[in-house]
């Protein structure tokens, strides 16, 4: 089979990000602003300098630390059938969390996310075909904001049966989402034996883990879940301007966030995540659809890769709001030229606006990107029966192929065949209305009718009980429990 391959990093290019990594931790250090966390990278040999919370780190401490973190493993659905094998180089689809607004294709407007809103979309999100995993669409901001990472959680286990990518506040949070889990699993030993959910949790640039994502790092790790790392950078004002510079600086967060979490538990499963961008110097604005933001997600393959860590990034992000050419060409670009360098996670679909809304219309049309980038990566299948030597013998100069068995045998393992996209005359376009893609995919969420299988009764209770019970403490705490963004 013949496979396109994009390579755009040198093995010296990414040794000299590597080495830059390494001086940037051990001479600069990160601010691990968590005591335990602190006192973890201690013991693992790492220099803590007292009063700033300022961690410096030995490079052989980094290089043992990322050797202990497994180079492949799976992910769990709800449903036994939706496992997902993470490794470099294997190419896997999702969405992308955690947009505070939602579209409304029948009235052309948004509003502010809402419970409603993010159950719909996961069930949405869960009927697509071309996507493997479930990350969290949105935060709803019709509940307490301290424990939006509860109820997230809680909604995507009631709609979705696909493996779930959430963050979790605290190690409070991690435990209640373990008992949710658990609940839904049957057992905590089921649950660590199958994950289903992975905890997606960042580092905050320039140089920092502040004390919720530290702890909930270590909390993670102890109890054995796997870790999504993503730093997020913006070229030009959290990290450098320059391309290379930022992505030095992203690897060297990462790095520094691996060694925590496998000097906590060594063993424990990370996803090599980046979500560096840039800032876009005319609008102030930070952007998502760029060719920057296209490079430095094939750099993030290269650079799990050289690590030997299946990645994730966003692989389907645009900063457009309509259903246009810009958002077809930047979505396309971004997901072409990721899954071609082998990006194992593509995160994205169906959000816009610099991922700050989701749009339900625009993951129907992201699914029909997925599924042509699926057959590109494909490649051309290249043997006797393809080739065909004999067929075109038997057909013969100006002949005819549409009647031969060969087409028949061969054309649905061959072609791609669009759900969506318009391939009918003009006069027949026209005569059905001449609807652009955005009011074809906006029809059919209209037709489309989707509900996983629902869970026992008392799962569901017990999931709901969790979410309650960590209100009551923040009540307890003397903390309002008014509706926020998260």
């Amino acid at each position: 089979m013949a496979k396109i391959h994009l390579q755009m990093l040198s093995q010296e290019e990414k040794d000299e990000i590597h080495a830059a990594s390494l001086q940037i931790l051990e001479q600069t250090g990160m601010q691990i602003l968590e005591a335990e966390a602190r006192e973890i990278l201690a013991g693992a040999g790492c220099r803590v300098e007292v009063g700033t919370g300022r961690v410096r780190f030995p490079p052989h401490v980094v290089e043992t630390a990322v050797r202990k973190a497994p180079s492949e493993f799976l992910l769990y659905g709800r449903d036994p059938g939706r496992s997902v094998l993470m490794k470099p180089g294997q190419v896997h689809f999702t969405t992308n969390g955690y947009a505070v607004q939602m579209y409304d294709p029948a009235t052309g407007s948004r509003h502010a996310m809402t419970r409603a809103d993010l159950a719909y979309a996961t069930r949405l999100a869960d009927a697509m075909d071309q996507l493997d995993l479930y990350s969290v669409i949105g935060t709803p901001h019709d509940v307490p904001a301290e424990t939006n990472d509860r109820h997230q959680l809680a909604i995507s286990l009631l709609n979705t049966t696909k493996h779930i990518w959430n963050t979790a506040y605290g190690r409070e949070g991690v435990l209640d989402a373990i008992r949710m889990a658990a609940a839904v699993r049957g057992s905590r030993e089921a649950l660590r034996r199958y994950p289903l959910f992975t905890l997606d949790l960042t580092t905050l640039s320039p140089l920092q883990l502040d004390a919720r994502q530290a702890g909930t790092m270590v909390a993670g790790a102890r109890e054995g879940l796997p870790i999504g790392i993503s730093p997020g950078p913006i070229a030009g004002a959290t990290g450098p301007v320059t391309l290379a510079g930022t992505l030095a600086q992203a690897n060297a967060e990462i790095l520094g966030a691996i060694t925590l979490v496998q000097s906590t538990n060594p063993g424990t499963a990370v996803i090599f995540t980046q979500y560096t961008r840039s800032l876009d110097m005319a609008t102030g604005s930070v952007t998502m659809g760029g060719p920057e933001f296209s490079l430095l997600r094939v750099a993030t393959a290269e650079m799990a890769g050289y690590y030997n860590l299946p990645s994730r990034g966003g692989g389907l992000i645009s900063d457009a709001k309509a259903a246009d050419a810009q958002m077809g060409a930047e979505k396309m670009l971004n997901c072409v030229l990721s899954s071609l360098s082998g990006l194992t996670v593509l995160a994205g679909a169906g959000l816009v606006d610099f991922i700050n809304t989701f749009r339900p219309d625009q993951l129907l049309i992201d699914n029909e990107i997925i599924s042509s980038t699926r057959r590109l990566l494909e490649g051309i299948r290249i043997d006797s029966e393809a080739i065909a030597a004999e067929v075109i013998a038997l057909v013969g100069p100006g002949g005819n192929y549409l009647a031969h068995e060969h087409t028949a045998a061969q054309f649905r393992r061959e072609l791609w065949f669009p759900k969506l996209w318009d391939r009918k005359p003009w006069p027949i376009w026209e005569q059905e209305g001449g609807r652009d893609v955005a009011r074809r995919a906006a029809d059919s969420l209209a037709r489309l009718e989707h509900r996983p299988a629902a869970l026992p009764a008392d799962v569901e209770a017990e999931i709901w009980a969790t979410v309650r019970e960590a209100e009551a403490k923040v009540l307890d705490a003397g903390r309002p429990a008014t509706g926020g963004l998260g």
